[in-house]
């Protein structure tokens, strides 16, 4: 039997959840066999979610295309509970997938430079060190990618405070930007696929944070590009004190020549 609240498994005669702690005494239980398992308030769980119906590869691409492609739809259904561990999991097989792929076109790209111009030839050392560099960067990934989610899910979930537009818990939004990962798909294309994931990345934030909060989209787009302005201003700060403090020494050794 499946809990009607988070859709996680429990066992037969349980008065409570386990994982969710809903009272389960009156509650309709569904089967795993469903298209979805209902969550409450119209939302239900994600494809990837419900994979042991659909199967792993289904599930993924189903949310994969889901979310790229009618994110609206996706995330105004997405449930907005249910446990972290999925939709990391999510993130993380997607945003190897993108951070692989776009070091093997970086490498490509650069031998395919090296065999056309002259004198640019790689040393035996240096294709080495790709090698290495890429072993060291497949094992680290996790681990940023996990971080990071960490960190933007929280970044965008003050300033989504801030602005009034939180109306459910953390957990919405790191739902959102777990699954907005899936624009790091775009980085299996060569050249413009880091562009295009950063653009559809933020276009996903701000579409997902609006269904999930049910909030306006003005909202949201300022939980998600404010953070954007303040490190901008922090950086043009920093800029600014740097080349002043670089003026100031200049000025100086220039009149201790006088």
């Amino acid at each position: 039997m499946f809990c009607p609240h988070c859709g996680k498994e429990v066992s037969e005669g349980q008065i409570f959840c386990q994982h969710c702690g809903a009272r389960l005494a009156e509650a309709a239980f569904h089967s795993p066999l469903s298209e979805t398992v209902p969550i409450g308030g119209g939302r239900e769980q994600t494809p990837w979610e419900d994979r042991e119906a659909r199967g792993f590869f289904g599930g993924l691409f189903k949310t994969l295309n889901e979310s790229l492609f009618r994110p609206s739809e996706f995330f105004k259904k997405m449930a907005v509970t249910g446990g972290l561990t999925d939709p990391l999991l999510f993130a993380l097989i997607i945003g190897m997938v993108g951070l692989m792929s776009s070091y093997f076109w970086q490498i490509a790209l650069k031998s395919a430079m090296q065999s056309m111009l002259p004198g640019m030839q790689a040393a035996a050392g240096q294709r080495l060190f790709q090698g290495i560099g890429m072993t060291i960067l497949a094992f680290l990934s996790p681990f940023l990618i996990i971080i990071g989610l960490f960190i933007s899910s929280g970044i965008l979930h003050v300033f989504l405070m801030m602005v009034k537009g939180a109306r459910n818990g953390f957990e919405a939004t790191f739902r959102v930007v777990a699954y907005g990962y899936s624009a790091n798909i775009f980085l299996v294309v060569p050249f413009c696929g880091g562009l295009l994931a950063g653009v559809w990345a933020l276009i996903l934030y701000i579409i997902g944070l609006r269904e999930a909060h049910e909030t306006t989209g003005g909202k949201a787009a300022l939980a998600v590009f404010l953070p954007v302005i303040v490190c901008c201003g922090l950086i043009m700060i920093t800029v600014a004190l740097f080349m002043g403090a670089v003026a100031a020494s200049l000025g100086t050794v220039m009149e201790m020549q006088k």
